[in-house]
């Protein structure tokens, strides 16, 4: 369950993640969270950061807020082919704020206007207020995209798994046992429906398919509601 606040536009899940969550943190860091499994290898990632040290002292002061955009129209998450809606489920699952950013046709506005917009009620809000925010990518190796990033957005870009290798994103990925299940597909080798695992991986590069999609082969969803959350998370 989750709850709408009225005055910054977020979803609040109900439960509380006192054991994630940073009271009063420095820094905020906005995931651009797209529902599938890169950025929630980030998410992995950033948990991994938060939790490095030994004691509370010691640990990464930061708070998480997860970022979507979909169309106004459709609800329709571009690419994921998933609805807005289960993005909400996921938020509630792992108890972690989520700002979604509705994306209109037929406007003047850019979707760099539409996200900057988002990220402003962030920074306007109490998750964000007078606090350094970074945004966080969970981009793999496209230095395209990562180069156009760095252009249209001014803020602290991230990327935790920036060239980390396939073989260990994906034994993360086992380890925090959430089933990824391909959302949209766009070859004959990696199907909608078919689970995100080990053999689809080598079945993908036996076949000359980027194993991890980047190249919008393939996107995928993350359940992360079907696993314990502290298992999801890596707490």
């Amino acid at each position: 369950r989750s709850q709408r606040d009225n005055k910054t536009g977020f979803i609040v899940p109900e439960s509380s993640n006192d054991d994630l969550a940073i009271k009063d943190p420095d820094d905020v860091k906005i995931i651009f969270w797209s529902g599938g499994k890169d950025s929630f290898l980030a998410l992995r990632a950033l948990v991994r950061l938060g939790n490095n040290g030994r004691t509370q002292a010691e640990k990464a002061s930061f708070g998480v807020v997860l970022l979507t955009t979909f169309d106004a129209t459709s609800r329709i998450i571009a690419h994921q082919e998933v609805h807005i809606s289960t993005v909400i489920r996921q938020a509630n699952a792992l108890q972690i704020p989520l700002v979604g950013v509705p994306m209109h046709r037929g406007t003047s506005e850019t979707y760099v206007d539409r996200v900057r917009k988002g990220i402003e009620l962030v920074s306007s809000s109490p998750y964000g207020k007078n606090k350094k925010l970074s945004l966080v990518f969970g981009d793999l190796h496209l230095a395209h995209t990562k180069k156009w990033r760095k252009d249209m957005l001014n803020y602290d870009l991230e990327y935790p798994n920036w060239k980390i290798p396939c073989e260990q994103l994906l034994a993360d990925l086992d380890q925090s046992g959430v089933p990824c299940i391909v959302s949209a597909s766009s070859n004959d080798i990696v199907k909608e429906g078919d689970v995100f695992n080990r053999q689809l991986y080598e079945k993908a590069i036996q076949n000359g398919v980027d194993a991890f999609g980047e190249e919008g082969e393939f996107h995928s969803l993350a359940k992360v509601w079907e696993v314990d959350r502290k298992m999801a998370l890596g707490l």
